[in-house]
């Protein structure tokens, strides 16, 4: 029963084949036997969740429709305010921050029924590939302790590939979904730009109620088909729009692998790839082109790779330097102030980021309307791009340094050298710069014994496309494989 797809426990549950109570209690129970070596779940509401799991069952028996989710037990990433639970997203100063009202992802997804019994772990400020803070410490994957789960949504897809909760909501804007999900061996989806309302999201700081620049939300899950059924609750404009907005996004633009018109990219200028990784997905897109996929591999990207990470990078630390408390501020603003315009080093980036004028954060803005279009341009040609989630897969823990300019100091190796620790926001930022949907397919291919991820992007909007595509790809050449937990 814990292994069962989101999808198949929502039919038991509608079924009367298992207790919305019955279902919430097994996976309590994998969560007391896993989660101490793991601590992917690092909050707990089991009595609300009781309550609404008994409300779930006394609605089914007297015939009254739950919602889509009725009774499905599930976490949710701890950037999202949810009542009942701390919000801390990692930080020391909000580990007693007990929100008043649900995030407007967490308020959808009680109205469709489900039963949220915990969050789980990120990284302070949810700005790292690894899950750790001093709130409550380090997530282990479960493949590997010693290697990263991944950031930021490290505890969610930690907890879901050790079969502790069937389905959760990450969020991303450097891979933060992708990335565990990759790390671990799940599905994840990250959503195409806005699609997903954040209100309720950390950050910004609670208070805060604007969007984020790139920041998306989307689920992570163990079959492929539960990205979907999640993204039919959780997608919808926030509280303000909903006056006059609705979300209609098209439908998948074929029903058969062989329909598809699929490019490859393993190569892209500012991006490096470790050899090893390449290797288990050029293997990979063997298996797809012999299951009847319509695969072209491409010599470069459609748009100027070094370009759009430029633009990615001034953005994306633009808004995290410029948004942050001021230490953190201050500590980004002085990096590298010297430095040639030219200067793509990750110091440079930073600094150069968090020292935007208005000027120059408009002209980023303009950049990214033009990759917009060259990629829209060039999905009328193509369905899906298939590229890589990151440089590496699943790294050693390093916690080195105490803020968020530490990361500069780290590295990964990469074809056996040790590389700048950032380069793995580089796949994930080519992707996120254009405001492009994409969904982390696993491969079933090992590195080292951990698993390889890679990501199927789309067009803007077009994301049941690429979550179609995912679900057609499981079907054909298999689906999740659980780890060694």
């Amino acid at each position: 029963m814990l292994w069962r797809s989101a999808t198949d426990l929502v039919g038991l549950l509608r079924t009367g084949e298992v207790g919305a109570v019955e279902l919430l209690d097994l996976h309590l129970e994998r969560v007391a036997t896993v989660n101490p070596a793991l601590n992917a779940i690092v909050a707990f509401d089991e009595d609300g969740a009781r309550a609404q799991a008994k409300r779930v069952d006394e609605m089914r028996a007297r015939g009254e429709d739950p919602g889509p989710l009725g009774g499905l037990p599930m976490t949710i990433k701890d950037v999202y305010e949810v009542v009942g639970m701390p919000a801390t997203c990692g930080f020391p100063h909000l580990a007693d921050h007990r929100p008043t009202q649900d995030a407007d992802v967490a308020a959808r997804l009680r109205e469709a029924g489900a039963v949220i019994f915990g969050k789980t772990n990120v990284p302070e400020g949810a700005a790292d590939h690894q899950s750790y803070n001093a709130v409550y410490g380090v997530t282990r994957n479960p493949w590997h302790p010693d290697r990263s789960a991944g950031g930021s949504s490290g505890g969610s897809a930690a907890a879901v590939a050790a079969g502790m909760t069937p389905l959760e909501v990450g969020s991303d804007v450097g891979g933060s979904i992708r990335c565990p999900a990759h790390f671990c061996g799940v599905w994840g989806h990250k959503a195409s730009y806005g699609v997903v309302s954040l209100r309720g999201h950390i950050p910004p700081a609670p208070e805060g109620s604007g969007p984020i620049e790139m920041a998306v939300g989307g689920p992570i899950a163990r079959d492929a088909h539960d990205l979907a059924l999640a993204m039919d609750v959780i997608a919808g404009p926030d509280a303000l729009d909903r006056k006059g907005k609705r979300w209609a996004l098209p439908q998948p633009r074929h029903d058969r692998l062989e329909d598809f018109r699929v490019a490859v990219l393993l190569e892209a200028d500012g991006a490096p790839v470790d050899r090893a990784y390449r290797q288990a997905l050029e293997a990979f897109v063997d298996e797809l082109r012999g299951a009847g996929a319509r695969v072209t591999t491409l010599a470069q990207p459609p748009v100027d790779s070094e370009h759009a990470l430029d633009v990615y990078f001034d953005i994306l630390f633009g808004t995290f330097g410029g948004g942050a408390p001021e230490p953190i501020y201050e500590a980004f603003r002085v990096l590298a102030p010297d430095a040639r315009p030219d200067d793509r080093t990750f110091a440079a980036r930073m600094g150069r980021g968090a020292r935007m004028t208005a000027r120059d954060w408009l002209r980023r803005l303009e950049d990214r309307s033009r990759l917009q279009a060259q990629w829209e341009a060039f999905f009328q040609d193509v369905d899906i791009l298939l590229c890589p989630v990151m440089s590496t897969v699943a790294f050693p823990h390093d916690h080195s340094g105490v803020d968020h300019t530490a990361q500069l100091h780290r590295t990964v190796e990469i074809d056996g050298e040790p590389a700048p620790y950032l380069a793995n926001l580089c796949w994930p930022g080519l992707i996120t710069v254009a405001n492009l949907p994409s969904t982390a397919i696993p491969t079933r291919q090992m590195v080292d014994g951990l698993p390889a991820g890679i990501q199927a992007v789309g067009a803007y909007l077009e994301d049941r496309t690429t979550m179609r595509f995912a679900t057609l790809v499981q079907e054909r050449l298999g689906g999740f494989v659980a780890p060694p937990v």
